[in-house]
C-alpha cells in the first residue's frame, strides 16, 4: 500500500538529526582534531562515520532488528535507545575539546551508538514503503538530511567564522539528533506482518536464506569498492581545500556546504527518476559523474574551477545517495532489510577505515608516495571506475525494477 507524503515527512524528520551528525563528523571534526594535534591517520579514522568494530556490531544489530518485536516495533527500539546514548557522548566530548585522548574516546563512542541506530532507521524505510516509492522516499529523506548538513554548516560558518568546532556545536548536534529522531519514533507505526517470517524462523535458517541472495552480495562487494575510494576523500576534503587550494577555513566550509546543497537537491530529483527508469541506471549515471569530478580534483588550482568540480561531485553523489539503498532492497526479501542494512554497514566499516589508512600512509606519508591531499583524488577516480564496471557487468536487479514505470 502506498504511503502518504505526511508519513514520508515524519520518517524523514530523523534525517535532520542525522544530517547534523554527518556534517559535524565529515567537515568540522577534521578541523577540530587537527587543532588538537591529531596526525592525519587518526584524524581520518575518527572523522569517518564508520569504524572497524562495525563489522561485528552492525550485522548483529541488523539481524536482531529483523527478528524481534516490541511495543515500539522492531526498528524503533534501537533508534529510541541508541540516539540518546550517542547524544550523551557528544556532551562528554564538548568538555574534552582541548585534550586529544578523551576527545577521541568520546568520538568513538558517540559514533558506535549513532551507527547502531542509523541502520535500523534505514531498514525502517523498506518496511514501510512499497518498492515503487522507495526511490522517492530515499531521495526525500537523504535530501532533507543533506539540507540539515548545509544548515548546520551554515550556522557554524556564521557563528564561528570557520574556526574549529566550539563546545556548543557538540550540544547542537546532540539536541538536533534527539529532537528529530523523536518525531520519527513517535510518528511512524511499524506493521507486525512484515516481521512475522523472520521473527519465527530459526536463526540458522534465517541467516542461510539471507546470505543466499547472490545478487545482493555482488552489489555489497561493488559498494565496498566504491566506499574504499569515496571515503578516502571525505575526512580530508576541508584540509585539501585549505592546504592545496589555499582557501580559508570559512570558504572551505562554504564549499562543503555547496556540495551538500547540490547533493540534496539532486538526490530528491534522482530518487523520483529512479522510481521511473530504474535504480541501477541512475546509480551508474551518478558514479560516472563522480569519476569526472574525481579526475577534475587532480588538476584544479583556483576557486572557480574548484566550484565546478564541487557542483559535479554534488550531482553525482546525489544519485548515489538516493538510490544505493533502494537498489539493494530490490535484491532481497522485505523481512531481511535489517541484516542487509547491517551487512552494508559492515562493508563500509571495513572499506572506510581501510581507505583512510591507505590515503594517510601512502598518499600523505613523506616516506611513501607523498602526493598530498590531491593524490587521494587519483585513488577515488580509479576505484570509481572499477565500481562502475562491476555494477554494470555483475549486478542485475529484477526485471520489474529495471522496467520503466508507467506514466
Amino acid at each position: 500500500m502506498d504511503i502518504s507524503l505526511r508519513t514520508m515527512l515524519v520518517y524523514s524528520a530523523g534525517s535532520i538529526g542525522a544530517g547534523a551528525f554527518y556534517a559535524f563528523n565529515n567537515f568540522l571534526l577534521p578541523l577540530a582534531l587537527k587543532a588538537a594535534g591529531a596526525p592525519d591517520l587518526l584524524t581520518g579514522l575518527l572523522s569517518s562515520t564508520r569504524s572497524i568494530e562495525g563489522v561485528v556490531i552492525q550485522p548483529t544489530v541488523g539481524a536482531a532488528s529483523d527478528r524481534i518485536w516490541t511495543r515500539l516495533g522492531r526498528r524503533r527500539p534501537f533508534i529510541a535507545i541508541c540516539i540518546p546514548l550517542s547524544a550523551v557522548f557528544f556532551l562528554v566530548a564538548s568538555a574534552a575539546t582541548e585534550s586529544l585522548v578523551p576527545l577521541a574516546v568520546s568520538i568513538f563512542l558517540f559514533s558506535i551508538f549513532f551507527n547502531a541506530a542509523i541502520d535500523p532507521y534505514a531498514a525502517l524505510l523498506a518496511d514501510i514503503t512499497p518498492i515503487h516509492q522507495r526511490g522517492l522516499l530515499s531521495g526525500l529523506s537523504q535530501g532533507i538530511q543533506l539540507i540539515g548538513q548545509v544548515g548546520f554548516l551554515g550556522l557554524i560558518v556564521v557563528a564561528t567564522k570557520g574556526e574549529a568546532a566550539p563546545p556548543w556545536a557538540y550540544w547542537g548536534v546532540a539536541v538536533a539528533m534527539v529532537a528529530t529522531f523523536a518525531v520519527t519514533v513517535g510518528g511512524i507505526h511499524e506493521r507486525r506482518d512484515v516481521a512475522a517470517r523472520a521473527e519465527h524462523v530459526a536463526l540458522r535458517t534465517y541467516l542461510g536464506v539471507a546470505l543466499s541472495h547472490g545478487q545482493a552480495l555482488r552489489f555489497l562487494a561493488t559498494l565496498f569498492v566504491f566506499f574504499f575510494g569515496f571515503s578516502a576523500i571525505l575526512p580530508y576534503l576541508t584540509l585539501f581545500l585549505t592546504t592545496d587550494i589555499h582557501l580559508t577555513d570559512q570558504v572551505a566550509l562554504a564549499l562543503a556546504a555547496l556540495a551538500l546543497l547540490v547533493t540534496a537537491v539532486t538526490a530528491i530529483a534522482w530518487g523520483k527518476v529512479a522510481d521511473r527508469y530504474g535504480q541501477k541506471r541512475v546509480l551508474a549515471i551518478g558514479w560516472a559523474t563522480l569519476v569526472v569530478a574525481a579526475f577534475g580534483g587532480t588538476v584544479i588550482r583556483e576557486l572557480p574551477e574548484t566550484i565546478v568540480v564541487v557542483v559535479l561531485a554534488g550531482v553525482g553523489n546525489g544519485a548515489q545517495t538516493a538510490v544505493s539503498w533502494p537498489l539493494l532492497t530490490t535484491l532481497i526479501d522485505p523481512d531481511e532489510s535489517g541484516i542487509f542494512a547491517g551487512l552494508k554497514a559492515a562493508a563500509e566499516s571495513v572499506a572506510i577505515p581501510l581507505s583512510v589508512f591507505v590515503a594517510a600512509e601512502v598518499f600523505l606519508n613523506p616516506r611513501a608516495l607523498n602526493l598530498g591531499y590531491r593524490g587521494i583524488f587519483f585513488m577515488l577516480a580509479i576505484n570509481m571506475v572499477i565500481a562502475l564496471i562491476l555494477l554494470t557487468v555483475f549486478v542485475h536487479p529484477p526485471v520489474s525494477e529495471t522496467e520503466p514505470a508507467p506514466p
